[in-house]
């Protein structure tokens, strides 16, 4: 039996406007339309750590174009996008930034509605489980967009039998060698030129879809079959065949293989489906099995399911409700907290969501709080305060009240072996009413830290923790 891989990653299904097609985008809008994906290749030849692309595309009309030369005639936008690769706990632990810009010969030109814009950015990655946000900014306008991929799995890298990864479906794709005059080297891939459909989502009115991919691993043993069979298949939701497009016999370039295929989508019926590729070594007869969602939608659903899909892919939604309830424990009032009692969990997700469609205003702290920089503080407490094995309390503990009630700390002393008395953290807010320090100390010396004294008003006071700083044994006041 073949092994079944998943070889690109999509989070949900979000509409994506086909190169070409035309749409109304706002005149003035408030945030940029990002589509964004990742396409992970683990070619052996990069060792230990695989190269994650993270395709891109935006509506061109949405960016503003300016003439920063006189002499020259054209228009152009400067766009940087970034991408945050996340792990497991939220933490960034990776970036990559590109800036670039898009010429066109008007204004009118550049208004012109149903233009894309295409790019792609690349990080190397180890094994394991991540999350990414992609960033795009116009650099003139400041107009800001972005993208969240909730989970991107990176396999263990193989090295020994036949491997599909990398695979793709695009609106266009091209050979054109070592030459780039013909298409932007950032597009290009193994001397094709691409336009990744980042969600891979086409409309009806696609007529083609292409699906590029890499074999990895191909025996190139003296005396042994120097060919592979490659099928390709599409399935329908209930994993039934829908299209056969047959299978071919191609002789081995070398341990890899470059797939590129062209699939005929005009007719398909609106709704998921799942592309699978089987490649077969004839030298070993070992395959591997790569699975593809590809969904198409009406015209008329596309931006009804854009609006559903941006409002799905973040990371609060990856959170279940009772984390969403913990979240704010500590940023609801009293009479807030009453009300989310008496809801069941579908009414608590509608009352959180109409909650933080408006400026959140911390009651203890007094600043504006952002939903997802929330998240990040939750997940942050829970990794590091949490004292159960499922490293989900951290939020209750003092450590994380204070944490999710006031943010990271602008300085942090930490005490293990003082010469007299238990461990202790001291955590310094320089700008939180001209200076509030918080003091933790472990009372069992088993990571039992609890608040002994703080100058916020409404948090415990220790005169004798107040003397030591009076006396100098705590430095406070810079």
């Amino acid at each position: 039996m073949p092994r079944v891989r998943n070889c690109f990653f999509n989070i949900v299904i979000l509409s994506l406007i086909a190169a070409g097609q035309t749409w109304s985008a706002p005149s003035e809008p408030t945030e940029l339309a990002v589509y964004a994906g990742a396409v992970v290749s683990d070619n052996p030849v990069y060792d230990s750590v695989a190269i994650v692309e993270f395709p891109f595309s935006v509506n061109r009309d949405q960016f503003e174009f300016y003439r920063p030369d006189s002499t020259d005639s054209h228009l152009y936008s400067r766009i940087f996008a970034q991408v945050v690769l996340l792990d497991n706990n939220g933490y960034a632990v990776d970036s990559a930034q590109t800036i670039f810009s898009v010429r066109v010969n008007s204004a009118e030109e550049a208004a012109q509605p149903g233009y894309r814009i295409f790019n792609r950015l690349a990080l190397p990655i180890r094994p394991g489980s991540y999350s990414a946000r992609v960033t795009v900014i116009d650099v003139a306008s400041k107009t800001t967009g972005d993208y969240f991929l909730e989970k991107i799995i990176v396999p263990v890298i193989e090295k020994i039998r036949i491997n599909i990864g990398g695979v793709c479906l695009a609106y266009q794709m091209k050979y054109v060698g070592d030459d780039t005059t013909q298409a932007a080297a950032r597009l290009t891939k193994s001397g094709f030129s691409m336009l990744v459909n980042p969600v891979s989502i086409f409309s009806i009115d696609d007529t083609v879809a292409y699906v590029y991919g890499e074999i990895y691993n191909l025996s190139l043993e003296t005396g042994g079959d120097q060919r592979y069979l490659l099928t390709l298949t599409v399935l329908d939701a209930a994993g039934d065949v829908f299209r056969s497009y047959g299978s071919r016999v191609s002789d081995k370039p070398g341990s890899t293989a470059v797939i590129k295929e062209t699939m005929d989508i005009s007719g398909w019926p609106v709704g998921g489906y799942t592309v699978q590729l089987i490649a077969s070594d004839l030298a070993t007869t070992e395959a591997d099995t790569s699975l593809t969602a590809i969904n198409v939608v009406s015209p008329e659903e596309i931006l009804a399911t854009a609006a559903y899909a941006r409002r799905a892919v973040s990371a609060y939604d990856s959170l279940t409700v009772k984390d969403k309830v913990n979240m704010v424990s500590y940023v609801l009032t009293p009479e807030q907290k009453g009300t989310m009692s008496s809801l069941n969990d579908s009414a608590k997700v509608v009352y959180l969501n109409r909650l933080w469609s408006t400026e959140v205003i911390h009651p203890r702290s007094g600043r504006a709080v952002h939903r997802d920089e929330m998240v990040q503080w939750y997940k942050y407490c829970n990794l590091r305060f949490s004292s159960g094995e499922g490293m989900t309390d951290g939020w209750m503990t003092d450590r994380g009240r204070i944490y999710l009630t006031y943010g990271p700390w602008g300085e942090r002393d930490e005490f293990q072996a003082p010469m007299v008395g238990n461990p202790y953290e001291v955590w310094y807010y320089h700008e939180v009413k001209e200076g509030t320090i918080f003091i933790f100390e472990d009372w069992t010396g088993n990571d039992d830290y609890r608040l002994v004294h703080s100058n916020a008003f409404g948090e415990v006071y220790s005169k004798d923790w107040q003397d030591k700083i009076n006396q100098g044994f705590i430095e406070f006041f810079d």
